[in-house]
C-alpha cells in the first residue's frame, strides 16, 4: 500500500468518468457468495436464538424470524438496485443532501422523544421502530468521503503553504470551492472533516447510543488515516480520547449525571461480582459461551436462550452460536467475515477512483468494528452495550441498511470489472 493508502490518492479528487444511473459490468462473485452465506447461517441462528423468546413475547414462535425474513426482503430490493446504481452519483450533492437530511432526522428523533429514556427509535404505525442511527453509519460514510475527496489536495499541502481550490483544474463547482474554500491546509481540513464527524457523534450521543457514538467516531477517524491525513493529528487525537475514556471509566456517574443509563454498565463491568440487572446478560452470555465446548450442544439445544440471556436474538446472538455450534461454529463466523473484509478491502484497491476507494473503505471498517466490539461485549471484555452483530442480530433497519450498504459495494466492483474489460 503507497503512503497515500489508497488507490487514486493524488490524482484529481474530483475526476469525472462517463457516469450512467445504471451500471454495468460484473460484480465481484466472491464478495455476493460471502454475504448469502452470511445471510444464510445468520438468519438460520436469528431464528434458533429468538424462537423462545418470540414465543414467550410476540405471541409465536416465528414472529421475529417472519418479521426478519420481511426485512430481509426489502434489503435484498435494496441491495440488488444499488448494485446496479453507479456511486460515483453519490459523489457530491447527493452526499450534502445525505448528511443535511440525516442531521434532520437525528435531531427529529430526541424531539420525539423527550422524556423517554430510550431516545434512539422513531415509532411509526405503532409497529415498527425506526433507528436513524442506522442510516447515520451510511450516511457519515459517504459524506465523509465526499468531503476527503474535496480536501485531498490541502490534507497533503506543507503546513506553511496554503492549498488554492482551482474549481476547474479540482473538478469543483464554483459553490465546492466557496464552502470550502476555508480549509486550505491540514489543520483547517482536519477541523472540516472533525467538525462532519462531531456532528453525528453529539447528535447520537444525546440519544443516550452511546456505543454507536464511539462507533462512528472510530468509523470517522480510520477514513481520516486512510486518507493519508497527517500522523502528529492523529497521535494528539489519540491523547485527547485516552484521556476522556480513562476520565468516563474512573468515574462513571459522569454519564449519569449527563442523562444516560451507561454508568451502571460500566460499573457492573468493573465490578465482576456486581449482582445487578446490568450485569445478569454478561454472566448469561458467559455461562453459553463456556458450556459450546468444541463443537457445541447442538443447532435449536442451547439452554441459556430459553430466557435466561435476555433478548438472546440481539446484542447477545454470538454466545447462542458458541452454545450451539461450539468453538468450531464461533471460528467459522469469524472467517466469514475475515473473508467479507478482505475481500470489500480488494475491491477498495480496485476501485476505479478515490471516492469508489473510501466509500467501500468506510463499509469494511464499519462492519469490522461492529464485529469486533459485539465480541468483545459478549465475552466481557468491554462493556454491556448495545452494538449488533452484523448479519445475525435481529433488527429492521440494521439489516436493511446494511444489505444497502453491500449494494454499494458491488456497485464498485461492477466499475472496476468494467475497467479490466
Amino acid at each position: 500500500m503507497t503512503d497515500n493508502r489508497v488507490k487514486g490518492a493524488g490524482r484529481n479528487p474530483r475526476r469525472r468518468f462517463s457516469t450512467n444511473i445504471v451500471q454495468r459490468g460484473s460484480f465481484d462473485l466472491i464478495f455476493a457468495c460471502t454475504i448469502l452465506l452470511l445471510f444464510t447461517f445468520g438468519i438460520i441462528m436469528m431464528y434458533s436464538a429468538s424462537y423462545a423468546y418470540s414465543a414467550s413475547n410476540r405471541g409465536g414462535a416465528n414472529a421475529l424470524f417472519y418479521s426478519q425474513l420481511k426485512n430481509a426482503a426489502i434489503g435484498f430490493v435494496g441491495l440488488f438496485v444499488l448494485s446496479k446504481i453507479d456511486y460515483k452519483l453519490y459523489n457530491g450533492r447527493f452526499a450534502v443532501l445525505a448528511y443535511v437530511g440525516t442531521v434532520i432526522i437525528l435531531i427529529l428523533t430526541l424531539i420525539l422523544n423527550i422524556g423517554k429514556s430510550e431516545k434512539r427509535w422513531i415509532e411509526i404505525g405503532g409497529s415498527f421502530q425506526l433507528q436513524p442511527s442506522e442510516f447515520a453509519k451510511l450516511s457519515l460514510i459517504l459524506v465523509l468521503a465526499y468531503v476527503l475527496c474535496v480536501l485531498q489536495k490541502p490534507l497533503r499541502a506543507p503546513k506553511d503553504k496554503l492549498a488554492k481550490f482551482d474549481p476547474n483544474a479540482d473538478g469543483l463547482t464554483k459553490y465546492e470551492a466557496k464552502i470550502f474554500g476555508f480549509a486550505r491546509n491540514p489543520f483547517r481540513a482536519c477541523i472540516v472533516a472533525a467538525f462532519v464527524i462531531g456532528s453525528y457523534c453529539v447528535l447520537i450521543f444525546l440519544e443516550s447510543h452511546y456505543s454507536c457514538t464511539i462507533l462512528m467516531f472510530a468509523l470517522g477517524v480510520f477514513m481520516l488515516w486512510l486518507s493519508g491525513t497527517k500522523k502528529k493529528y492523529f497521535f494528539w487525537l489519540a491523547v485527547g480520547i485516552s484521556a476522556v475514556v480513562a476520565i468516563v471509566l474512573l468515574n462513571p456517574s459522569i454519564l449519569e449525571k449527563l442523562g444516560g443509563f451507561g454508568a451502571s454498565r460500566i460499573t457492573a463491568w468493573l465490578e465482576k461480582d456486581n449482582g445487578s440487572w446490568d450485569r445478569y446478560q454478561t454472566v448469561n452470555g458467559l455461562y453459553a459461551i463456556g458450556s459450546g465446548g468444541l463443537f457445541g450442544v447442538g443447532l435449536g439445544n442451547s439452554r441459556q436462550k430459553q430466557l435466561y440471556i435476555p433478548e438472546p436474538q440481539n446484542d447477545f446472538i454470538f454466545p447462542v452460536i458458541c452454545e450451539e455450534l461450539g468453538f468450531i461454529g464461533a471460528v467459522l463466523v469469524i472467517l466469514l467475515f475475515a473473508v467479507l473484509i478482505w475481500r470489500g478491502f480488494v475491491i477498495a484497491r480496485r476501485s476505479r477512483d478515490y471516492f469508489g476507494s473510501l466509500v467501500v473503505m468506510g463499509i469494511m471498517i464499519q462492519i469490522a468494528l461492529q464485529v469486533i466490539i459485539n465480541i468483545c461485549v459478549v465475552t466481557d471484555i468491554f462493556p454491556n452495550t448495545g452494538i449488533a452483530l452484523p448479519f445475525f442480530s435481529y433488527g429492521g433497519t440494521a439489516l436493511i441498511v446494511l444489505l444497502c450498504e453491500m449494494g454499494i459495494v458491488l456497485s464498485v466492483s461492477r466499475s472496476s470489472s468494467l475497467e479490466k474489460e
